[in-house]
């Protein structure tokens, strides 16, 4: 382990952010299916106070469907810290619902277009987890956090992001550090902020110098630099060198942590339910992706990425108008759109609480929705069945016996996976 990996965990746990809705919070956290059903029936807008700050968790589908619909309204909180890890600036995730956003995101599609995909992430994946599977085969056991996902998602995006030199073990830390400063709390946490600034900055001198070492070395690789640096010299506009800067760590620290905060979940799920687990394993032996992309995705409904999405209410704003659950949220108000409550909504999902390929829409909410929907959606998409399969294939698929066997989240955040350890014949 490296020095920045040993030490990071070290730098943020001391300093948990403060827990919105306090004893509320922390219940739901232990109890949250149980949670959310209670309050979609009884508060599906609920209001509180906390330290002068005014919250609103928002659980219904059809509620949460319209807090992410409109970023006019309910805009994204995470621009003052995507200022402090880009020293500065934004990229079109942090940004309002305006032209420049919208420019932005549809210009960086063109430097990893949604058709690449399933051309070449998905084989990739496929090729990358299948190796460390292999690997894993003489100790009969295997860890699906660092050991498989982490290590196949971060090898896969930092070549395909054109930033293959950097070190695979401390640029995965910084992701997963900068994603949870970023992400896990919409509040400002001085501890926290002091914490990311020094990672932010070593992450931005790398990839500063990739960019640098690339200008030397041109059309050698076709991946996001390569394309972005080609963009600028088309003098289209979000291509300086600050803006490819920015948007590669934006890349870097949105994309490293998700799959790997997910595999290690759908598993967790899996191998306590044998029926399900059989399904996947029997699709996966069949190369039936379709069916495994299903399995996957309905376990992901069970264990989502996130419970949900933060948003900040910028101007008064009744919600659910016209219906008795309807609540006016403040402007100021910082909203949870509960995704993973909508997701079990049963006036949306037909029979919510029973395992079901045959939905019409598997994706569901677990990206996110509208103009910020998760920018990496289409890789998720045939990245997480191919990471799966490679498992599922291994005969005598199990638990490893003790600690190993269980579940173990980061200490920090409480949101990361470091540890499931599978034992096979």
């Amino acid at each position: 382990m490296t020095e920045l990996s040993a030490a990071l965990p070290a730098h943020l746990a001391p300093a948990p952010a403060p827990e919105p809705g306090g004893r509320i919070a922390a219940w739901l956290r232990r109890h949250m299916d149980l949670g959310f059903r209670i309050l979609r029936t009884v508060a599906p807008i609920l209001r509180f106070r906390l330290k002068g700050q005014r919250w609103a968790v928002v659980t219904r589908a059809e509620d949460v469907e319209a807090v992410l619909r409109r970023p006019d309204v309910f805009d994204v909180p995470y621009a003052p810290k995507i200022a402090t890890v880009m020293q500065g600036g934004n990229i079109f995730l942090g940004m309002p619902a305006t032209e420049e956003a919208r420019r932005d995101k549809a210009n960086m599609r063109l430097t990893a277009p949604s058709a690449e995909a399933r051309a070449r992430i998905g084989p990739e994946t496929a090729r990358l987890a299948a190796g460390l599977v292999e690997q894993a085969r003489p100790r009969g056991r295997l860890d699906l956090a660092m050991e498989l996902t982490q290590a196949a998602t971060t090898r896969l995006y930092l070549a395909y992001f054109g930033l293959a030199d950097l070190p695979e073990r401390e640029t995965s830390d910084q992701a997963r550090a900068l994603f949870g400063y970023m992400f896990a709390s919409p509040l400002d946490d001085p501890a926290r902020h002091a914490a990311a600034e020094p990672v932010a900055a070593a992450l931005r001198g790398r990839v500063e110098a990739a960019i640098a070492a690339r200008r030397g070395a041109r059309g050698a690789q076709e991946d996001v630099l390569e394309r972005c640096l080609r963009l600028q010299e088309q003098g289209l506009p979000g291509f300086t060198d600050r803006e490819i800067r920015n948007n590669l760590i934006g890349l870097v620290v949105g994309a490293l942590p998700q799959a790997p905060m997910l595999v290690p979940q759908l598993f967790d799920l899996l191998l306590d339910r044998p029926r399900e687990l059989a399904a996947a394993q029997a699709a996966a032996r069949a190369d039936d992706e379709e069916a495994l992309a299903r399995i996957v995705f309905e376990a992901a409904r069970f264990r989502p990425l996130t419970p949900g999405l933060f948003r900040l209410c910028r101007e008064d704003h009744r919600l659910a108008a016209g219906h008795w659950r309807g609540r006016t949220i403040r402007a100021g108000t910082i909203v949870m759109a509960a995704t993973r409550s909508a997701m079990m909504d049963g006036r949306r999902v037909p029979a919510p609480r029973e395992f079901r390929t045959d939905r019409p829409d598997p994706l569901g909410l677990h990206f996110g929705l509208g103009q910020h929907e998760c920018f990496g959606i289409h890789m998720n998409r045939v990245m997480l069945p191919q990471l799966c399969k490679p498992v599922l294939r291994l005969p005598g698929l199990r638990r490893a016996p003790g600690e190993e066997g269980r579940l173990r989240l980061d200490a920090a955040f409480g949101i990361f996976p470091m540890n499931l350890t599978v034992a096979f014949d």
